[in-house]
């Protein structure tokens, strides 16, 4: 068994050069939870290497970004959504196989837990604004902007230990339906869908809807790496 955990991230941002990169709030919680990254960069990786780079992982992250394409869920694109980055999609699409067929823990944040709900055939609320009349978006990074209700008995609420807590905010999608095999862990006082994990206890698969990782000293979103990489520690710890 190798020495550390490897965890998969998709690269989401961009340096000066217009180079991809992990996001490094992403990369610092994994990395000081004992494990290290392997960036999955969506410009570069061709569909048939995600195989070869699936086996060399040992659980993924799915992050923050831009609006995922609605023909995913069978929709049309709505004005307010941003145009879809299809080699973005189309690489967390076909990750999913792959990952169930190893077990892999995953853990999806803000754009990344909507994938995971579509992935595992879900779908989404295109504009919260104009379907909803709800604003989730705020403008400063590191605050909080509402609370969430967390559902007791949840893998979720085991990592907290609460039931209510304080959270930040930056999307104007999300989940509509829930993917068969998911439940809500949480939900915003307007009834929005904050965070989704898998029903079967024998998987950890979990989506949270705000970015733990903008809050590097809150513990809640410590907790929620913790728990994660603790996920993984487990399996590799199975021989898996």
């Amino acid at each position: 068994m190798a020495e550390k955990a490897v965890i998969g991230v998709v690269t989401s941002r961009r340096n000066e050069n217009g180079e991809l990169y992990v996001n490094p709030n992403i990369q610092g919680f994994i990395e000081r939870a004992g494990a290290e990254v392997r960036p999955f960069n969506y410009e570069k990786l061709r569909l048939y290497e995600l195989l070869g780079e699936a086996v060399q992982i040992d659980g993924f992250v799915f992050p923050g970004g831009g609006d995922l394409a609605p023909s995913f869920y069978g929709q049309d694109r709505l004005e307010a959504c941003n145009a879809p980055v299809r080699k973005w999609d189309e690489l967390e699409m076909n990750m999913f196989p792959l990952l169930m067929q190893r077990n892999l823990p995953m853990l999806g944040i803000c754009r990344g837990c909507q994938v995971i709900n579509v992935g595992f055939g879900g779908t989404l609320i295109q504009d919260l604004p104009s379907q909803r009349g709800l604003n989730h978006r705020q403008k400063d990074e590191d605050t909080y902007f509402h609370k969430v209700s967390v559902t007791p008995g949840t893998r979720l609420a085991a990592a907290l230990g609460c039931e209510e807590l304080n959270v930040n905010s930056f999307h104007h999608q999300a989940i509509d339906e829930v993917a068969s095999g998911f439940k809500v862990s949480a939900r915003s006082q307007d009834g929005v869908v904050e965070a989704i994990e898998s029903t079967d206890p024998l998987r950890f698969i979990m989506g949270i809807q705000w970015h733990p990782e903008l809050l590097k000293d809150d513990p809640a979103s410590q907790a929620i790496f913790a728990a994660f990489i603790g996920a993984v520690e487990k399996r590799r710890g199975l021989g898996c």
